[in-house]
């Protein structure tokens, strides 16, 4: 925050004037922590309770201001994680001054999030209600300051002393209605521990923490995270018992246990799924290898031994025959290694060097790139969190299709480049080919969708083949590209496998 006397050295902005506000507002003591509950901001409340300086105070965890004898205890760590979960909790304690001296606080902790939704910190507002507590009796004090919450007030028996509006707005009783009632009769509390090993930590710790059951007076269930705190300054000990409803959170979360449950099962049942379509496809791209083969091989022969009584129709007409099965038997080999990328492991704990991949992808197109004439240069590339025959198999049907979709009027370039995105790696592939029309940016990365029809050889298949290697590291594909001048093909990696 800023300091009160530069911001009035200045035209003040809105958020100058909260800042100001907040800074002036001594009676209470207002402040950031990190996730882990590391003081991160200083209030001049923290000085006027705790006596802390800035310098005293900023870095220091949330236990700093609790008694020693509570300190280790996990109470802070508790307050912070409730806080997390159900955006903001509340309770009154008592702190410790650096002298040593205890006061007595109300305090709100609220977890802070980004836009996100990614918890960002806590902020905690304090208020000393020890004058309060000094002017009057203990637990009228407590009872006007927590009116509004969920608070009872009652003896180590059970017994109800206090039942503040907000118990009555929870359990529908009144409090003429409550106090005198044994709490745990009256609710019939459902306890996720047997009653003595309760009281046991309670009087060991002066706290406990749960979650209870309890019934209204309709008869209808409330479930309510609670904490219990046992004060033994007075005359008669008191637990002071602070109950948040959590009815709604709980009945979330088990539609959404339910619901995972059912995904789970339709993942389980889709994975099957696939492994069938998978395994049936590498079957029947074995199986039609085999007649395509011995088609070639007697469409061969023909050719040999009887090819010079043939005419220029017959020549021709055997000429269209080993084209198609050629292409047929690409499509073939491209189902099958369609099919295995379903069937091996595509992201690793291991990183694959990507100029490694790269090199190896383009020494196995090396007639294409000659003929083509094709210049392929790259950036720097980083080294990727996946099988390396896989991403072999990824450049070499980026730079195929580069290579078949090129423009026949002007030298092809490729040019490979690597941008660091923080948490992943964005690969891209820039051609100056023939380009793709905005109609087809998706289509083309499904199987046997050729936008050129057969003008241009290919099976349809490598782009979705792309598709399925990046995906299944945890990545994206994409295509940006202007007709006639190119596209540029990027996926995206993470950094990490998890």
């Amino acid at each position: 925050m800023h300091n009160p006397e530069e911001l009035k050295q200045h035209t003040l902005t809105n958020k100058d004037l909260l800042e100001l506000l907040v800074c002036e507002l001594e009676e209470f003591a207002i402040v950031l922590a990190d996730t882990r509950g590391t003081f991160i901001s200083w209030h001049p409340g923290i000085q006027a309770y705790f006596g802390y300086s800035a310098e005293e105070f900023i870095g220091q965890h949330f236990e700093l201001l609790l008694p020693p004898s509570e300190r280790g205890m996990g109470i802070a760590e508790r307050e912070l994680e409730t806080a997390a979960q159900q955006g903001c909790t509340s309770d009154t304690r008592w702190l410790a001054k650096k002298n040593g001296e205890r006061i007595l606080v109300v305090g709100v902790t609220r977890a802070l999030r980004n836009p996100a939704g990614e918890l960002a910190g806590f902020g905690k507002v304090l208020k000393d209600i020890t004058a309060v507590y000094l002017a009057e009796s203990r637990l009228q004090a407590l009872t006007r300051a927590l009116d509004q919450s969920n608070v009872i007030v009652r003896h180590k028996d059970g017994t109800i002393q206090h039942w503040t509006a907000g118990c009555e707005r929870l359990y529908g009783w009144s409090a003429e209605e409550a106090i005198g009632q044994r709490a745990h009769e009256l609710l019939q509390t459902a306890f996720p521990l047997p009653l003595e090993q309760i009281y046991e930590q309670l009087q060991e710790k002066g706290t406990w923490s749960g979650e209870l059951k309890h019934v209204r007076r309709d008869g209808t269930p409330v479930f309510v995270s609670t904490t219990w705190n046992l004060h033994t300054e007075g005359e008669h000990p008191v637990v002071i018992e602070t109950c948040t409803d959590i009815t709604g959170r709980l009945e979330v979360q088990h539609r959404l246990e339910a619901a995972n449950r059912r995904l789970q099962e339709m993942a389980r049942e889709l994975e099957r799924s696939n492994e069938e379509l998978e395994e049936f496809a590498r079957i029947a791209s074995h199986d039609l290898s085999a007649p395509i083969t011995s088609t070639r091989w007697l469409v061969d022969a023909l050719r040999m031994r009887h090819g010079s009584q043939l005419d220029a129709e017959g020549q021709e007409l055997l000429q269209h025959i080993s084209q198609s099965l050629e292409r047929m038997s690409d499509m073939v080999d491209a189902v099958l290694a369609h099919a295995h990328v379903g069937t091996s492991a595509i992201g690793t704990q291991e990183t694959t060097d990507a100029e490694e991949a790269l090199a190896i992808a383009m020494d196995n197109l090396r007639r294409d790139i000659e003929l083509s004439g094709a210049r392929i240069t790259h950036d720097p590339l980083p080294r990727l969190p996946i099988d390396p025959r896989a991403l072999t198999q990824l450049f070499q049907n980026l730079l195929s299709n580069a290579v078949k979709y090129r423009r026949r009027d002007v030298p092809l370039t490729i040019h490979i480049t690597a941008s660091d995105e923080g948490s992943f790696w964005k690969i891209g592939v820039h051609d100056n080919g023939i380009g793709v029309e905005p109609e087809w940016f998706e289509r083309i990365f499904q199987p046997f969708q050729r936008r050129s029809g057969l003008a241009i050889a290919g099976t349809g298949i490598g782009l979705a083949t792309c598709k399925k290697i990046v995906t299944r590291a945890g990545g994206r594909i994409w295509v940006e590209s202007e007709p006639g001048k190119g596209s540029s093909f990027y996926f995206t990696m993470p950094k990490r496998q998890d």
